[in-house]
C-alpha cells in the first residue's frame, strides 16, 4: 500500500509525529508540504527565504525543514514549492497540475490530506476523490473567521470526499447532520503530542514559579481577555503569579491595560520554535480559555513538554484534557472558575507534579499514544480505501 499524506505547514506539527509513526509502522509513506509565500511562518518552521521555483522539490532544498532530520527520515518529504501568493494565480493552476502528474505517477493507493483545498487544488476531489481521506481539523469554521469562500470549500470537500476523519467524537452527529454525511464514512481519531518541539529543549531551563502561559494565534474564540481578567484575581491569593501571553494576530480586545502590569509578559508577534520550547519549559502551566473550539493543537503541544493545562469545555477539549488528570476543565467565559482553577494548580505542587507524570504514561507510551493513532489510521486505510 503506497500512501500520500498531503498538506501544509500549518499542520505541521501534528503531521510530523504522525507520519514518523506510520513510517515506523512500516507503510509507505510519502509526506508533501503545499508551500507558498503566505504560509512560511508555521508552526514547525520559518522559511526566511522561498526558493525560486515553482515545482515539487526535495524537503533537503530548505534548512529550517532540514532541522528535523534527527527527528524524523526526511528522505520522502518533498514540498510543492508555489511562489504564487494568490491561489487563482496561473503559477498555482501549474502547480495544481504537478501535483496531480506527482500522484498519477506515484500510483499511490490513499490520499490522506488535512487541509481543506481551495482554487484550482480544488481538482483533487474531482480526480481522486475515492482515494481521499480527509482528517478534518475544524469541522466548523470558529468564531470571527467565517467566509463565504471557506463555507463553499468545506461543501465541495464534503461533496466529493469519500472518507472522513474527526478528531474528537463531540462533534460527529452534528458534522454528519450539517454535510449530510452517512456515519458510516466517517472516523473518530485523536491527537497526539508535539513532540517536535522536543528538538529544541534545553537542558538549562528552570522553570519560573507561578508562571501561566497562553500561546497561539490571537484571534477572537480564544478568549484571551478572560483569562486577563482571572490573572488579576490570581493575584489577589498568589501575588508573585505571572502571565505570558506569545503569539501573533491582530488584539481584538483592549489590551493597554494589561500592558501597564509588570507582571504580564505580552508578546504579539510570530513565536519560533526555540523561543516556545523555551517559554513551556519555564511555565507552570498552560491555559486554553477558548469560547468555542474543535480540538487543539496548544494543548497537545503542551502535554510534549508535561505541562499540564487548563482548559475550557468547548468543542472536543473534554476529550483530550482529561479532567484532575492532565489538567483542569473549565466552563467557557467563567472568570471565577478559571480563576480557582489557576489558583488551585498553582498552590499544589503535588497535584502538578502528578499531572506531568500522567501526560508521560498516557501520551508517550500509552493508549493516546502516537504508535496507537497510527494503528487506527492504517485499519482505515486497509479496510475502506
Amino acid at each position: 500500500m503506497r500512501v500520500l499524506y498531503l498538506s501544509d505547514p500549518y499542520f505541521a506539527d501534528c503531521d510530523f509525529p504522525l507520519v514518523k509513526a506510520l513510517k515506523e509502522k512500516n507503510i509507505d509513506i510519502t509526506y508533501m508540504i503545499v508551500l507558498s509565500p503566505y504560509n512560511l511562518k508555521s508552526t514547525l518552521f520559518s522559511i526566511k527565504n522561498q526558493y525560486d521555483q515553482n515545482d515539487i522539490i526535495p524537503a533537503s532544498y530548505y534548512p529550517e525543514i532540514m532541522e528535523y532530520k534527527n527527528y524524523m527520515n526526511l528522505d520522502n518529504v518533498f514540498i510543492a514549492n508555489c511562489i504564487s501568493s494568490k491561489d487563482s494565480s496561473y503559477l498555482s493552476l501549474s502547480m495544481t497540475f504537478k501535483i496531480i502528474k506527482f500522484i498519477k505517477k506515484g500510483k499511490f493507493d490513499v490520499i490522506h490530506i488535512d487541509r481543506m483545498l481551495s482554487m484550482w487544488n480544488l481538482i483533487l476531489y474531482f480526480l481522486f476523490g475515492s482515494k481521499i481521506l480527509l482528517t478534518v481539523h475544524d469541522p466548523f469554521p470558529h468564531s470571527g473567521e467565517k467566509s463565504l469562500r471557506k463555507k463553499l470549500n468545506y461543501k465541495i470537500a464534503m461533496y466529493f470526499t469519500k472518507f472522513f476523519v474527526l478528531l474528537n467524537n463531540a462533534q460527529k452527529k452534528i458534522f454528519c447532520d450539517v454535510y449530510n454525511i452517512s456515519s458510516d464514512r466517517v472516523f473518530i481519531n485523536n491527537l497526539g503530542v508535539y513532540d517536535n518541539i522536543r528538538t529544541y529543549a534545553k537542558d538549562n531551563i528552570t522553570r519560573k514559579m507561578n508562571n501561566v502561559l497562553f500561546f497561539g494565534r490571537i484571534s477572537p474564540y480564544k478568549g484571551v481577555e478572560y483569562l486577563c481578567k482571572a490573572m488579576k484575581k490570581v493575584r489577589e491569593v498568589i501575588p508573585n503569579a505571572t502571565l505570558t501571553i506569545a503569539g501573533g494576530g491582530k488584539m481584538y480586545f483592549d489590551i493597554s491595560e494589561y500592558k501597564k502590569y509588570d507582571w504580564i509578559d505580552i508578546r504579539n508577534r510570530y513565536i519560533d520554535m526555540p523561543e516556545l520550547a523555551e517559554l513551556l519549559q519555564q511555565c507552570s502551566l498552560s491555559v486554553c480559555p477558548y469560547i468555542d473550539a474543535t480540538q487543539s493543537g496548544v494543548i497537545m503541544t503542551s502535554y510534549s513538554m508535561c505541562v499540564p493545562v487548563i482548559a475550557t469545555d468547548v468543542g472536543g477539549l473534554s476529550e483530550m484534557v482529561d479532567n484532575n488528570k492532565s489538567g483542569i476543565l473549565v466552563k467557557p467565559k467563567d472568570i471565577e472558575s478559571l480563576a480557582s482553577s489557576i489558583i488551585k494548580m498553582l498552590n499544589e505542587p503535588r497535584l502538578l507534579d502528578n499531572m506531568r507524570q500522567y501526560i508521560m504514561n498516557e501520551y508517550f507510551n500509552g493508549e493516546k499514544s502516537w504508535a496507537n493513532i497510527s494503528i487506527r489510521y492504517i485499519d482505515i486505510y486497509n479496510r475502506y480505501l
